[in-house]
């Protein structure tokens, strides 16, 4: 059983390093042309030798990075099999250094090559506040995914209500690698109420995330704004569908595991599960790297850069300003009121560091995560002891 779930691990560790080790460097291909490693330059800046050194040195240390981790992947199984799952849980992190690593030099040289090359604002001062931002509209979000999802989970209750007479006195609540019951809990309504209560919240987070996509305020490029406001509603409708059709899955895999609960000897194998996540899952890494940066990358025609509403903006143009963006990544403005916005570099959303709800929901997710990998961690110990 423990050799099965170690080669399991070692097949997803395996996954995620490849997917992530292919992504980092394609990174500055799929940045807005407004911005060289987190500083703000003009378009023509990208096209210059010393940008294009940049760009070959982030490609060449974050290519060579994934590639030493793809190897101590291997490396690990063959030497230590069973620490197979603390690989999982900490060569993430190892990623994230190599990106920093590459990226934060290349961050400083940037702003050298700003200064000594000229690559001020002046060139780029066609653009006003009213344009320089824009945010989109909750009304546009695409809800039909979350009402079929909030659909699935009374569908689960009214089944638990239903079936709770028929329900033995131990409750299985979690499952092994062969999707066998390996943890119980005594009848109770709580217990009957776990998996629905989870696919409420799940339902909620996930709803949170889509109107964060809509609602962030996502850089304009000044000489074309036209353009880029064609792009952001097109990214936003391809990313809420996206990140709805994700929701549906996830609702549907805790539905399939509630009736694992509530109906003995139904069971469903772990293959399916996994297909369930990782099918929607696709097309949101899909549209991040055919989108680019807010949408930079699609393709836009006149009459859907006629049909953008340009009306829809708000915020000011010290957003523009590389001395409110540490390291060229994190945000930290305390004249913004806005906290969520369009990251510089990738295609990542990013925050507003100096607004207090920021503060405090980094915070609570930092300590979430530390708790969960804390309490991970001591359950796979104790299961393998």
């Amino acid at each position: 059983m423990v050799n099965e779930l170690n080669s399991f691990l070692f097949i997803t560790n395996i996954c995620v390093v490849l997917l992530c080790g292919a992504t980092l460097p394609a990174l500055p291909l799929l940045t807005r042309k407004s911005f060289l490693f987190g500083v703000r330059v003009p378009p023509e800046a990208q096209s210059t030798r010393e940008a294009q050194e940049l760009k070959k040195k982030y490609i060449t240390k974050t290519a060579i990075g994934g590639a030493l981790v793809l190897l101590a992947v291997f490396g690990q199984y063959a030497v230590a099999p069973n620490c197979t799952f603390y690989a999982v849980m900490t060569f993430p992190f190892v990623l994230v250094a190599v990106q920093l690593a590459a990226f934060v030099p290349n961050h400083k040289k940037a702003l050298e090559l700003k200064s000594q090359l000229g690559w001020g604002m002046a060139d780029m001062k066609g653009a006003t506040s009213a344009a320089s931002f824009t945010r989109g509209n909750l009304s546009a979000m695409p809800f039909f995914w979350y009402e079929l999802s909030l659909v699935i989970i009374f569908t689960s209750l009214v089944v638990s209500a239903v079936q709770y007479p028929n329900v033995p006195d131990m409750i299985p609540t979690h499952w092994d690698f062969n999707m066998e019951p390996d943890a119980w809990t005594p009848k109770s309504l709580g217990a009957m109420l776990m998996f629905p209560l989870i696919n409420l919240a799940l339902l909620a987070v996930m709803w949170l995330t889509g109107v964060l996509v809509e609602r962030a305020k996502l850089q304009i490029d000044h000489k074309e704004p036209a353009k880029s406001f064609a792009q952001h509603k097109k990214y936003r409708r391809l990313m809420g569908h996206g990140i709805g059709l994700l929701t549906l899955a996830l609702v549907v895999m805790f539905f399939v595991l509630g009736l694992q609960s509530v109906f003995v000897g139904f069971t469903v194998p772990l293959w399916l599960l996994l297909a369930i996540i990782i099918a929607p899952s696709m097309p949101v890494c899909v549209i991040s790297l055919r989108a680019g940066q807010g949408g930079a990358l699609l393709k836009v025609d006149a009459a859907e850069m006629s049909a953008a509403d340009n009306g829809e903006t708000a915020g000011n143009d010290a957003m523009d300003d590389d001395s409110c963006w540490a390291w060229g990544l994190f945000y930290h403005n305390p004249d913004d009121p806005d906290c969520f916005v369009g990251d510089r570099f990738g295609t990542n959303m990013g925050f507003n560091y100096a607004r207090l709800p920021v503060k405090i929901g980094v915070a609570a997710c930092a300590a979430a995560l530390v708790a969960c990998y804390v309490w991970a961690m001591a359950v796979f110990h104790t299961s393998v002891s």
